[in-house]
């Protein structure tokens, strides 16, 4: 590291604060060469945990550092990799701040194409902690869990996790009776019915798939190879079928890809045994519900899937039946834009 960054970085661990001026002077040293450097990026997470107070400049600069290093700037490009990832979890192994280190995990997840589930599992469980520590979910929390839970890298892409609902589980189990911010118990509700009740369209590409598409495009010919093959391999019904009806391969493929993404929504719609047996038990088989809690049975009465017997006494009546409380159909999980407010 060079000598600047290495007095700016010891005297705010000194200073304890982080001011808009000292993210600017950091800056200018980290993207002063031609690569950020991975010593760099070590030094701004230690930062990060040393300090009692952060900016959003600060947020901001650290976010963009590990995003450079980690995701764009390492090989597989937009990929983090098993490599990248036990890297990543051994430097951020210490405490992080909300407002810091922990935000820029969240980024690298969102950005990543695909991440290993080691990761997300780690990211999840500092969020949790730090929120836990605090001693109340606030709007800020809410917006950085949002963020995390419908991020884009994790988990194959398939909606909210059993591990990720857990996750929410485990924070209102611990602060349910705090003076938590209004929007926590609707985006509470929101993601683990959708862990229960949805399935994301969306799967992301493996990098040796995206590998094996760059090298097919690369190796398409061009127009004068076109004509200087058509004397040798006519396939007469071929251009027919590409002059009268060009797109009949992209609608059957669409066609059954949607298809099968209505499959896979009934079966997701509805709510199993197995499912009910887990709802169950983190809500403590009847016992005083949170607000949050509160929430997520009102939004299981209205959907309309299918559910688990095992629910009738926790939904009451017909288990189908819609509640008396209009409540929005859930959101996709990942790969779709996060939900806005509940």
């Amino acid at each position: 590291m060079n000598a600047a960054l290495a007095d700016i970085v010891g005297r705010l661990k000194t200073s304890g604060a982080i001011s808009p001026d000292d993210v600017l002077a950091m800056r200018r040293e980290v993207y002063g060469a031609p690569q950020v450097a991975g010593e760099y990026v070590e030094a701004l997470i230690a930062l990060d945990g040393a300090v009692a107070a952060g900016s959003p400049e600060w947020a901001s600069f650290i976010g963009d550092a590990l995003v450079d290093y980690v995701v764009h700037q390492e090989d597989p490009q937009d990929y983090v990799d098993d490599a990248k990832a036990t890297w990543l979890m051994g430097a951020c192994a210490g405490t992080l701040r909300r407002d810091g280190a922990i935000q820029a995990l969240v980024r690298v997840i969102e950005e990543a194409v695909a991440a290993p589930p080691s990761l997300e599992s780690f990211v999840l469980g500092k969020a949790k902690a730090a929120v836990i520590a605090a001693g109340q979910v606030s709007a800020a929390d809410v917006a950085l869990l949002r963020r995390l839970v419908f991020a884009g890298g994790g988990e194959d892409n398939v909606g909210v996790s059993r591990e990720e609902a857990d996750m929410l589980f485990d924070i209102d189990d611990a602060l349910g009776k705090a003076g938590n911010d209004e929007a926590w118990p609707d985006f509470f509700a929101l993601a683990v019915a959708d862990s229960l009740v949805e399935v994301s369209p969306f799967h992301v590409e493996s990098r040796q798939d995206a590998a094996r598409d760059e090298a097919w495009l690369a190796s398409r010919p061009g127009l004068f190879d076109f004509f200087k093959h058509m004397p040798h391999a006519l396939d007469v019904k071929g251009v027919l079928r590409d002059v009268f009806n060009p797109y009949a391969d992209e609608r059957a493929e669409w066609r059954d890809a949607g298809a099968q993404m209505d499959a896979d929504g009934a079966v997701a719609a509805a709510v199993t045994d197995d499912e009910a047996k887990w709802l169950l038990g983190r809500l403590g088989n009847g016992g005083a519900l949170s607000l949050a809690g509160a929430k997520l049975v009102a939004r299981l009465k209205a959907e309309e899937g299918q559910m688990s017997a095992l629910l009738k006494p926790l939904l009451g009546g017909d288990p189908a039946a819609a509640s008396a409380e209009p409540v929005a159909a859930s959101g996709f999980g990942h790969r779709k834009a996060a939900p806005v407010g509940g």
